[in-house]
């Protein structure tokens, strides 16, 4: 057993007090050191966690020699209860599993004890105080018939050796000294125990069948990027106190941890351990283990979404027309579109000329205004070929009038041509969209979502959902926003963060690092959004995301009292705000073929040669659990 987060905590606690014995100074870091403290549940001896069928019990955890504070485990079996009781000091009392009621009560005129408003319940990671000046008598319940629950308390002396007093209700006190359960104390000093290891046939059990894990890979990027499983998510050591509170964002869902023989994943997964993850493993064989058990590896970042492309051009039969093809048509000024699928930073850096920015998400919004002339070729284009993919047949689901093609391979493809590209260009969709296209977006976006397997969510259905994930055994439980960025900064409600839809669907990694998560979609800057522009980009987006697998919602409708933020995304206190894209690793970083405007032909051949392989990987892998939808 791993006692350190209980020597910390005794540590910061002994520093407390020598500082000030001040019951007003001391309780306020106290309370926030156990709240750390109770907000892991893998460091209590599991023999100072033993019920006893009749009685609760009390557990000596530490005792200061100078009698400053003690900390003990209260262990509760099913049903079980204190008599009402006082504690003559200070006391904080921190949930660390299952969950228990408390009652306080308080002398009235007539000197009969009388209760003091409604129960309190205290679930994992709360911390409730008493004290003779907050309110000192109480009384204390399991909250459960079924399971034992177990709360940590700290008191201001050794409470086991401490005359109190328990009371019936018409107010007659009798003194008892508590004294403890256990006559050993655990060794603060203990080294951590090995960390569990997960089988590389377990990742891929868990992956088949949609139970929550997150495989991450704590190499840098580049080496990341030369092979990894499907489904691993990169997370640098260096990045995991700034990222993994987003990335995995509930702390007891199961995270295994490799590297490649550099290292790093032992001292990563202690590191997410004290962080508060209390389900991490390694995996067995790090990723030579998983090779050597028959597992697929993947090259390049974003594989998962960049593979369901190619199965979706494969299985869906996606349009497409070659670059001299398309620089043909431009160069005859026929009836043509052509509508940058990327990102706004991406489209400045280079674009295929003549072209617009309309970033992935907003194509089935917008195009109607870009191309209102049923006649009119649209072509969608991006660096390399998965969001060419997923904008063209995203129009072709949506069943608009007008001839859809991508272009094929890219701005890589048109390169390879020896065609020039534009550069610095500001080219972007119209904002405004008249009410027939809205009408014709709406209805065709929720038609596919729904046939996908998304589900729409109104304000309950969204709290159902968070009240889940706040559960112990709970989902996971994504919130984004699909907007554009300056959308989302001028308003976005309160708790979701900022991915707009197309790179959601092209970093699916990135934004949902679970693993059979849920994932909630939103396109509402607030209550006060007209009705027939909600439910466009967002289920548009649940419409591709249910395609890989994921449990998706779109959120149609929020309460009228809906907390509204501004101002862009901000991921953690640890990094500056996101305005365009998340920060990518300063060191080595993996250098994209399909970025900027200086890469070698050869290596851009070879990223599309890999991409054109992706759907063989895809049926050795057997874990992507990628469904298309066919055509109505």
């Amino acid at each position: 057993m791993y006692l350190a987060p209980l020597r910390d905590f005794v540590t910061t606690v002994t520093r407390l007090v020598e500082t000030t014995s001040e019951e007003a100074s001391l309780l306020p870091p106290v309370r926030a050191a156990l709240a750390t403290l109770v907000h892991r549940d893998d460091w209590l001896p599991p023999a100072l966690a033993e019920p006893h069928p009749q009685f609760y019990r009390q557990y000596l955890l530490h005792a200061d020699p100078l009698g400053r504070f003690s900390v003990v485990s209260f262990v509760w079996g099913p049903g079980q209860a204190t008599p009402i009781h006082d504690h003559t000091v200070w006391g904080l009392i921190g949930m660390l599993r299952g969950s228990e009621w408390s009652q306080a009560w308080a002398r009235g005129p007539d000197g009969r004890l009388q209760p003091q408003g409604e129960p309190v319940r205290l679930l994992p990671g709360q911390v409730e105080a008493v004290s003779p000046t907050l309110g000192d008598i109480h009384r204390v319940s399991n909250a459960h018939d079924d399971q034992v629950s177990i709360s940590i308390h700290v008191y201001g002396a050794n409470i086991g050796a401490v005359q109190r007093g328990v009371y019936a209700e018409d107010g007659t006190r009798k003194a008892f000294v508590s004294g403890y359960s256990n006559d050993w104390l655990p060794n603060l000093w203990h080294g951590p125990a090995p960390l569990p290891t997960m089988t590389p046939e377990a990742v891929r059990a868990a992956l088949r069948e949609r139970r929550e894990i997150a495989l991450v890979d704590v190499r840098d990027e580049d080496p990341y990027a030369q092979a990894h499983p499907l489904f691993a998510v990169q997370l640098a050591p260096d990045r995991l106190d700034a990222d993994a509170p987003w990335r995995l964002p509930r702390r007891d869902v199961p995270v295994v941890v490799y590297d490649d023989g550099e290292g790093r994943a032992e001292a990563a997964a202690r590191r997410l351990q004290e962080l508060g993850w209390t389900a991490v493993y390694r995996l067995a064989g790090d990723l030579a283990g998983w090779r050597d058990s028959g597992g697929e590896v993947f090259r390049d970042v974003n594989v998962p979404s960049k593979a369901f492309g190619e199965l979706v051009e494969h299985e869906a039969g996606t349009p497409s027309l070659p670059a001299d093809e398309v620089k043909a048509l431009l160069d005859a000024r026929a009836d043509v579109v052509v509508l940058d699928a990327r990102r706004w930073d991406e489209y400045q850096t280079m674009n295929i000329p003549g072209s617009t920015s309309v970033p992935g998400a907003e194509l089935v919004l917008r195009v109607r205004e870009l191309a209102p002339d049923p006649r009119t070729r649209v072509i969608v284009n991006c660096a390399g070929r998965t969001r060419s993919l997923i904008g063209a047949q995203s129009l072709v689901n949506a069943g608009i009038p007008n001839p859809v093609a991508a272009l094929r391979n890219g701005t890589i493809g048109w390169t390879l041509a020896g065609h020039a590209l534009e550069r610095g260009q500001a080219r972007r969709h119209p904002e405004a969209v008249d009410a027939a296209g809205r009408a014709q977006a709406r209805d065709s976006a929720r038609r596919l979502a729904e046939r996908a397997g998304a589900v729409r969510l109104d304000a309950a259905g969204l709290a159902d959902w968070l009240r889940d994930a706040n559960q112990p055994g709970g989902r996971t439980v994504y919130c984004w926003d699909v907007r554009t960025p300056a959308e989302y900064a001028a308003g976005h409600l309160a708790g979701f963060g900022h991915a707009p839809g197309g790179q959601l669907v092209q970093e699916t990694d990135v934004y949902a690092a679970v693993r059979g998560a849920r994932v909630v979609l939103s396109d509402i800057g607030g209550p006060q959004d007209e009705a027939d522009a909600i439910g466009i980009r967002s289920a548009m987006t649940a419409h591709w995301l249910a395609q890989m697998g994921w449990q998706v919602a779109w959120l149609e409708r929020v309460a009228p009292d809906a907390a509204v933020a501004t101002g862009p995304w901000q991921p953690s206190p640890l990094q500056p705000p996101v305005t365009e894209r998340l920060p990518l690793p300063a060191a080595n970083r993996y250098r994209r073929p399909y970025e900027g405007t200086d890469n070698p032909q050869a290596a851009m051949q070879a990223y599309l040669d890999w991409e054109f392989g992706l759907v063989a990987q895809l049926a050795r892998d057997g874990t992507h659990g990628f469904r298309v939808l066919r055509p109505a």
